[in-house]
């Protein structure tokens, strides 16, 4: 079972969260059929977005991170909310690319140069829009960047993806540091120093144990753990939902396609799961919108 272990440190000082995602990564790396540099890829990213979800507060709460880029993945996606339901995609998720000669994927040529893009619904009146760039495409240090310069705090990131090989997952997940307020000098020092020590997150992530990674590096400081949250693989995708797709198509499009093809099908990203509304569906749908928008 993926877990995330989140730990106060320094008697309140910094926040070190490590995870366990290998099961979330092995069911996007099922459900997309990705070669093996794409599930890294997007096993990083939906690593992350399990650590979002996780410092969401509310019901409703929710994200998305959208990465766009000139190297081959093109486009990546993953959204989750605080139940800790994280999906993703990739717009390419069967290229291939030789691997270095250290042996790990080519995660720098996989994305290229590019944006990352993040949205927070908070329940606010405006939701709150974070950006970047990608730096050298390795994920960590990209998203290290996006938390430091988009939403102000400082961060130390390791994650690593392990694949058999079959190209299937083996282990997944990484820790994350970030001091909190008030942090001094000598302990950002401190955790810059132990997060030097970090090179080898494969053969850490590989144990499987997010709470001994916390305790191994950590446990001789002041900590405070907190109970554990499990994240997992979860589409929201269903035929009401689809219906909205089919609003956002538009009026005169819907009528298009009917006219071309006879009904509308629509395709989760997320899952694969199609959905094919016939012509009388259509009109329904427009016509309770109707309905509805005359009150």
């Amino acid at each position: 079972m993926d877990k995330i272990c989140k730990s106060i440190v320094f008697g309140g000082l910094a926040e070190v969260t490590a995870f366990d995602t290998t099961e979330l990564v092995q069911k996007a790396r099922e459900l997309h059929k990705t070669s093996p540099v794409a599930t890294v890829a997007l096993g990083k990213v939906l690593s992350i977005g399990a650590y979002m979800s996780s410092t969401l507060k509310n019901d409703g709460d929710r994200f998305s991170i959208s990465i766009t880029c000139d190297g081959p993945i093109q486009n990546l996606v993953v959204a989750g909310n605080s139940k800790l339901q994280v999906r993703g995609y990739l717009e390419n998720p069967d290229f291939q690319l030789e691997k270095l000669g250290s042996g790990k994927e080519n995660l720098r040529e996989a994305f290229g140069s590019g944006t990352i893009n993040v949205i927070k619904d908070l329940g606010l009146k405006e939701c709150y829009t974070g950006k970047s760039e990608v730096v050298n495409g390795n994920v960590d240090e990209d998203f290290a960047w996006y938390f430091t310069k988009s939403e102000g705090v400082p961060t130390a990131l390791a994650m690593a993806v392990n694949l058999d090989e079959n190209g299937d997952c083996t282990s997944a997940g990484g820790i994350i540091i970030q001091p909190l307020p008030g942090c001094p000098e000598e302990v950002l020092v401190i955790l810059e120093d132990i997060s030097m020590n970090f090179g080898i997150m494969d053969k850490l992530v590989a144990a499987r144990d997010p709470h001994k990674l916390i305790d191994d590096y950590f446990g001789h400081f002041e900590i405070k753990y907190f109970d554990p949250v499990t994240p997992v693989y979860q589409c929201i995708c269903s035929p009401l939902y689809m219906e909205g797709v089919v609003r956002a198509i538009g009026r005169g499009e819907c009528v298009n396609i009917l006219m071309e093809r006879g009904s509308i099908e629509i395709k989760c990203h997320f899952c694969g799961k199609v959905y094919n509304f016939s012509k009388e569906e259509v009109v329904d749908i427009w016509q309770r919108y109707d309905k509805l928008n005359k009150k």
